[in-house]
């Protein structure tokens, strides 16, 4: 924390400095922010430009909102739009699932300290299908959108929502996210945008391409036009690592009679990745006298191929052994030492795993916008389209081995946990590294198909006198399909070779070791050899009948999902004020499917066993109420409150998963639950914003969200009939079920601030959220402290951003029964630009200029659970404009 401090200290105290050695004393910057008035005569562009024109929409929007604006054509202020949001008051990122650390790339959204999953993303009001590229991310099924889909390049503003409305989809209880694309009859005719850029990434040590462009044009009349963009970018990207998998408790451990936990694997994690995102949008726009048109459509590609491997201490096969030295707190060992004869006594003290994934996902959304205005004052708006997303593991293949005649000894860190394998050898090519024994091989492909049909009908009249300004009616459907199809394959090597030192690491080794700084960023980590994806899948597929791949019903399911919503919603106005009123229902339909081994029908017989599938219907209203009052004190002073009741329902793996039932004592385990209620809450927002020169802001709110029917894992009863209980009984199953109630609430600080008319400025925001289950533990997700500094200069040849973004530790879930903290986190980011002319600049970004790292922890910061170096980020080339 005295490390964050010093750097806004820093950042701010530069800023300030740069400003008053510009000739901005205090009293003229007061007397400037004074005097300026939306009406000012001065035109700014850039950064100016955008604050501007975001607080313009702000201001005028009728709930509490956060706006954020491109701040030129086809230029959003960051790489990511992910990035972008979490610069605004109130939003957290997260950079990959919580049993998988991150990737260095922002991919998900948390909003006033909610889950991911509790957060809703639209594109121009409509949902956006999302595909998953990792793994995990696919098999967990939830709702909240991957934004690695979605390139920043077609983005001209996004809105996030936080009072929600009647006329608003439902499904954000922390909050709503906009994103609005460009149109083609909002910009100048024959505009023309590229940008070519050089991306660097220093653990990877590679450049790589990044193009992207756009072209726009409409008639003289401008009743017609049409917008096209394409991008391609590439990213090599590599993650070291350490990980501790889990804690194992080993009873009477030692003979000391205590129960103690040991860590259960210590792993050097190497990862790397090419990831190539590709793709297209266009809009088609017609304008006549009452009627407007507009088609859209997106399509997103991200290739992620990628090898994970894990040289790892086997700390659960040696658990058993009475270790030659070992220390102890808090009910775990801290450190331990086992030698040779440990070793061979457990089975194994290292176990290495190579894995390699062919993956990737997509994301396509087609979209019919159509206006009407029957009179003056009564007007209809229609909708209608489709969006698909699908994550993909095209194939997976592991090639796991390990040593048995290895001592092995590690001492707990914080972040960093020594370890050491005396009798190895320092030599990672070398016999001792290569001649182990085979363990196991497993994988297959992964389909997580992600579908939507949507349609949507508004209607709005508008009154001419009085305080009831107009009347807002409609209703809206969507038809939404989400399955994971799982093909593991089966492999008679895995019975032959297990245990076997005749096929080993050494059998699939081509060269490969960590490279020479592997875990310079982090600590004093060995290095070692690997296994070669090439190789490992030619064994697998010319050996021992090869892979034989099977429907895997343990880990594949199918959601339904049907909704359709109905609302009205009244806007009221008078001298000082205006306000909105409505009311939203919405019914909700769902089929969930899931298979167990215990279904009275079996329809799938293969390697893995015989397996039924059962489908649960479910169908189910809401009614949510909502209001929203702004009050206009004068001199750019509102006062905003809001109330509403919200919902999100379920993740799709909460309904529909695998599960398993023993008949002998009627329990089990269920992946899913079809029984679900929906997530439901009310928001409270009490906000005074004071908007006090054009690009200047001072506001503070406080909020509060009362959540009942919180999912989280318990027991609980459901009726089956098998083969074994043929009239049927009620068994306990361990599985999500709606706990009890839960908070989030806090307040939030937000002050813009440019310094005259120097071309400096500082942006600050601040938000405190506690937010936590009615037993007081805190949520998932949830940062009780987020703050983010910028300072900004800009003229007319030069444009330069520094931004810090901080969040303080959160609990990220739970892993292999512990639970997962993040610690406190904070990025320093940067953006650079000269304009050469008035078409051409040239343009430097970075990221992550402090080389920060994630680290974890289990319960106390002193127990560790990973550290995750993912290496900085630039990116130097130029734009082009007309």
């Amino acid at each position: 924390m005295k490390f964050q401090r010093k750097v806004l200290m820093m950042t701010g105290a530069a800023t300030l400095a740069l400003a008053l050695s510009a000739g901005m004393t205090p009293a003229a910057f007061a007397q400037d922010a004074a005097a300026a008035t939306d009406d000012s005569p001065v035109v700014v562009t850039g950064i100016r430009k955008s604050l501007q024109s975001a607080l313009r929409q702000k201001k005028s929007s009728d709930g509490v909102t956060e706006v954020i604006t491109a701040e030129d054509i086809g230029k959003f202020p960051d790489k990511n739009v992910a990035d972008s949001l979490a610069r605004a008051t109130g939003v957290n990122v997260v950079t990959g699932s919580a049993n998988a650390g991150g990737f260095g790339e922002n991919e998900r959204i948390s909003i006033r300290g909610t889950d991911p999953t509790l957060n809703l993303t639209l594109m121009d009001g409509h949902n956006i299908a999302t595909g998953d590229w990792f793994v995990l991310d696919q098999t967990n099924g939830g709702r909240s959108f991957n934004y690695t889909m979605l390139p920043s390049e077609v983005v001209g503003s996004v809105e996030i929502i936080k009072a929600s409305r009647a006329d608003l989809p439902e499904g954000g209880i922390g909050g709503t996210v906009d994103v609005h694309v460009r149109k083609p009859l909002d910009l100048p005719a024959g505009t023309f945008a590229v940008s070519a850029q050089g991306m660097y990434a220093t653990l990877a040590d590679e450049w790589s391409p990044n193009v992207s462009g756009m072209y726009s044009w409409k008639s003289d009349n401008r009743d017609f036009g049409f917008l096209i963009g394409a991008y391609y970018e590439k990213r090599q990207f590599r993650r070291d690592g350490q990980e501790i998998l889990g804690y194992t408790p080993q009873a009477n451990f030692a003979g000391s009679g205590q129960t103690l936990l040991v860590p259960s694997l210590i792993g050097s994690a190497y990862f790397t990745q090419e990831r190539i995102r590709q793709g297209v949008n266009f809009m088609t726009q017609w304008k006549g006298e009452n009627l407007d048109i507009a088609f859209s459509g997106l399509v997103t590609h991200l290739g992620a191929d990628n090898e994970n491997h894990n040289f790892m201490l086997w700390g659960s096969k040696l658990a058993g052994q009475t270790p030659t030295s070992y220390t102890t707190s808090n009910g775990y060992v801290t450190s331990a030492s086992w030698d040779a004869a440990d070793a061979a006594a457990a089975g194994g003290s290292i176990v290495q795993d190579d894995i390699f994934r062919k993956a990737h996902s997509s994301t396509y959304v087609l979209n019919l916008d159509v206006g009407y205005d029957f009179t003056e004052n009564f007007s209809m708006k229609a909708q209608v389209g489709f969006t698909s997303g699908e994550g993909v593991t095209d194939d997976t293949a592991a090639w796991e081995t390990y040593w048995d005649n290895v001592g092995a000894s590690y001492t707990l860190g914080n972040p960093i946990t020594e370890v050491s394998f005396p009798g190895l050898g320092g030599d990672p090519t070398a016999a001792t590294y290569l001649n182990n024994k085979f363990s196991w091989s497993w994988g297959g492909t992964i389909s997580s198909p992600d579908t939507e049909a949507y349609a949507k009908l508004d209607f709005r009249y508008d009154f001419n006198s009085g305080i009831f300004k107009s009347v807002l009616f409609g209703t809206r459907y969507t038809d939404h399909e989400r399955t994971l199809d799982y093909l593991a394959y089966a492999w008679g090597g895995n019975g032959a070779n297990s245990g076997n030192s005749n096929v080993d690491l050494g059998t699939v080794f081509k060269g490969g070791v960590t490279p020479a700084d592997y875990a310079d960023g982090i600590g004093s980590i060995p290095g070692y050899s690997y296994a070669d994806a090439d190789a490992v899948y030619n064994y697998l597929d010319t050996h021992n009948g090869g892979r034989t791949f099977a429907f895997y019903p343990p880990l594949s399911f199918g959601v339904k999902e049907k909704t359709t919503a109905y609302y009205v919603m009244g806007k009221l106005a008078g001298d000082n004020w205006r306000s909105n009123v409505g009311l939203r229902a919405v019914k909700t339909e769902t089929s969930s499917t899931q298979w167990s081994a215990n279904a009275p029908v079996k329809t799938v017989t293969n390697v893995f066993g015989s397996w039924g599938s059962e489908t649960t219907e479910k169908a189910y209203w809401d009614y949510l109420p909502s209001a929203d009052l702004t009050y206009d004190f004068g001199n750019d002073i509102l006062l905003r409150a809001g109330v509403a009741k919200v919902i999100t329902r379920p993740g799709y793996a909460q309904l529909a998963g695998a599960f398993s039932l023993v008949d002998s004592n009627l329990t089990g385990t269920a992946g899913g639950n079809p029984n679900l209620e929906p997530y439901r809450a009310w928001q409270y927002n009490l906000t005074a914003e004071w908007y006090y020169a054009p690009q200047s802001l001072l506001s503070f709110g406080v909020f509060n969200l009362d959540i009942d029917n919180y999912i989280t894992t318990e027991s609980f009863q459901q009726f089956f009939r098998t083969q074994q209980t043929p009239n049927g009984a009620n068994f306990t199953l361990s599985g999500p079920a709606n706990g009890g109630k839960a908070t989030a609430k806090g307040f939030e600080f937000n002050a813009q601030q440019p310094f005259g008319d120097t071309g400096f400025g500082v942006i600050f925001n601040y938000t405190y959220v506690d937010a936590k289950y009615d037993n007081g533990k805190p949520l998932d997700g949830n940062s009780k402290t987020t703050y983010n500094l910028t300072g900004y200069y800009e003229n007319d040849k030069i444009s330069t951003r520094l931004a810090y973004n901080f969040r303080s530790k959160f609990n990220s879930g739970s892993d292999r029964g512990t639970t997962m903290w993040q610690d406190d986190y904070g990025t320093l980011d940067g953006s650079f630009s000269y304009n050469v002319t008035e078409n051409v600049a040239l343009t430097v970004d970075a990221q992550n200029l402090l080389h920060e790292k994630l680290y974890y922890f289990v319960g106390d910061p002193s127990i560790p659970r990973a550290y995750y170096d993912n290496g900085q980020s630039f990116y130097v080339g130029a734009r082009l404009k007309y």
